[in-house]
């Protein structure tokens, strides 16, 4: 019982994270989502404690699993949107893949950050 207890904290920890995110990009009129301004909160307490809790890795981990449900409106957004998006394609793709090449260049680099000193 106690440790269904643990995986609603988890669960209500992350949705109120994305509250708080939502909150203060509202308050402060930020250009960003408010759910990355919660990710990079929910970053900053994991980085405080030290580690993922095994009550949020246990909610989380579902989630993960299925990430591509989460995707459904932006690939509806690009059928819905596809002439407006046939007009800018060469933006697009270039935006695209700007993003893309930012992205694995950010993830390797911190990667060898992170893996620095240690034995492979």
């Amino acid at each position: 019982m106690f440790k269904w207890f643990k995986y609603m904290v988890a669960a209500l920890a992350l949705a109120g994270l994305q509250w708080m995110g939502d909150a203060l990009v509202a308050l402060l009129g930020w250009p960003l989502p408010g759910s990355l301004v919660g990710l990079l909160l929910l970053l900053g307490a994991l980085a405080l404690r030290g580690g993922v809790p095994q009550s949020l890795e246990a909610v989380a981990s579902p989630l993960l699993r299925h990430l591509m449900l989460f995707l459904i409106p932006s690939v509806a957004a690009v059928g819905l949107y596809g002439g407006l998006l046939s007009q800018h394609l060469v933006v697009f793709v270039l935006a695209a893949t700007l993003v893309t090449a930012l992205t694995i260049a950010a993830t390797g680099w911190t990667l060898h950050r992170l893996m620095r000193g240690r034995k492979p």
